[in-house]
């Protein structure tokens, strides 16, 4: 049985490329027949709900066995998911048309399904986590729609899969950094302490949210942004520990997590109308740093087992390397300045090897779990799947 991961991290990565490669370089394709009205606004459709939903559909319902009673897709159900991720692609470069209701069903199609099979796994027996990820997925369906007919603001989506990361990708990185403490009494207080900054973030980017989904209230977002930007990273210094150094993909989690302070920041300054930074740099602190890098760093976790332990070849590395990099030119480098004609290059590179890495694991057998590796005894938090 072929877990969802596999095909759906092949197909993201790949769009990663076709997203920026059409926008990055003169490939002469026409998308001005496109529902989205031009190639810039596809762009940031697809990096948000081609690329990025690909690599949640393949993490969520992998993980899905963990939290539901060992409840799994078929093989058949996971051929269904690439073929609605496949139609939604079409469908958004304009392939069927412009008429709404066609445009709504064939883009939101795929979320929808993901939605669906969440949904009825967090139910056998009811699970918070399985409910939490059907909840997003519904509401990323719920915003691609509105985004498709003009009533939401591109900020949205990537406020909200910065949300999802706050909170999955915080539980993450505390798991794994837990697993590799000496789980001793202070420590697990500043755990703790770093639970509670965690609840602070997720309910300051919550009402940013809605007060932005609404357009009301832009003082009450800016603040909203700077507080959970500060309290992300409060959680992330009181992770940190010369103990954990040595392993490279806690490393790798710990360093896209960096992004999502500093895109949080820069989105808050932003939206406060100060001038700078500009709303593009602000998004791509969110989508190529902290999204694109942690799906980065998860994803090398499925790839890294060797001998029972998560130890990433030298390639993965520096293929999260190449990212990072391409993440900080596309932030902090003008537009306009010599050297920013080669970060879609960069880009390119770190997917590429990304996917040379998960073509060749479908060579070998599936791990279990996939993204973890064996743990201490301890009364931490766990993330297994």
């Amino acid at each position: 049985m072929v877990t969802p991961h596999r095909p759906m991290f092949l197909a993201g990565a790949a769009w990663a490329i076709v997203g920026v490669g059409i926008v990055g370089w003169d490939t002469g394709i026409d998308l001005t027949h496109s529902p989205l009205g031009n190639r810039w606004a596809w762009h940031g459709h697809e990096m948000v709900f081609g690329f990025a939903a690909a690599m949640f559909a393949g993490y969520a319902l992998t993980a899905m066995p963990s939290w539901s009673s060992g409840a799994r897709m078929s093989s058949r159900s996971v051929a269904l998911l690439l073929m609605l991720w496949l139609l939604a692609r079409l469908t958004a470069a304009g392939a069927f048309g412009t008429d709404p209701a066609l445009v709504a069903v064939g883009t939101a199609g795929f979320m929808g399904f993901v939605t669906l099979t969440l949904a009825c796994a967090a139910l056998r027996p009811p699970s918070i986590k399985g409910a939490g990820f059907a909840a997003f997925a519904l509401t990323m369906t719920c915003i691609q729609i509105a985004v498709l007919q003009g009533r939401a603001m591109p900020f949205l989506p990537v406020l909200g899969f910065a949300a999802l990361l706050s909170v999955v990708g915080g539980r993450m990185v505390a798991a794994f950094t837990w697993n590799r403490l000496s789980c001793t009494a202070p420590y697990a207080r500043r755990f703790n302490l770093a639970k509670l900054f965690g609840y602070a973030s997720a309910a300051a980017l919550l009402v940013a949210l809605i007060l932005d989904t609404f357009g009301i209230a832009s003082n009450w977002v800016f603040a909203g942004l700077v507080v959970a930007a500060t309290t992300e990273a409060a959680r992330l210094l009181i992770w940190l520990s010369t103990d954990t150094f040595r392993d490279s993909l806690l490393n790798m989690l710990r360093l896209a997590y960096f992004w999502l302070p500093i895109g949080l920041l820069l989105v808050a300054l932003s939206r406060a109308d100060f001038g700078d930074p500009p709303d593009s740099a602000a998004l791509h602190a969110l989508t190529a740093g902290a999204i694109s890098c942690s799906i980065y760093a998860v994803a090398s976790r499925a790839v890294a087992r060797r001998d029972n332990q998560l130890r990433p070849p030298l390639i993965d590395l520096v293929g999260f390397a190449f990212l990072s990099v391409a993440a900080a030119m596309r932030v902090f480098t003008p537009n306009d300045a010599q050297g920013y004609a080669v970060v879609p290059l960069i880009w390119c590179i770190a997917w590429a090897i990304f996917l040379l890495r998960h073509s060749a694991a479908l060579l070998h057998p599936e791990p279990r779990p996939v993204f973890s590796g064996p743990k201490r005894s301890t009364d931490g938090e766990s993330e297994s799947a």
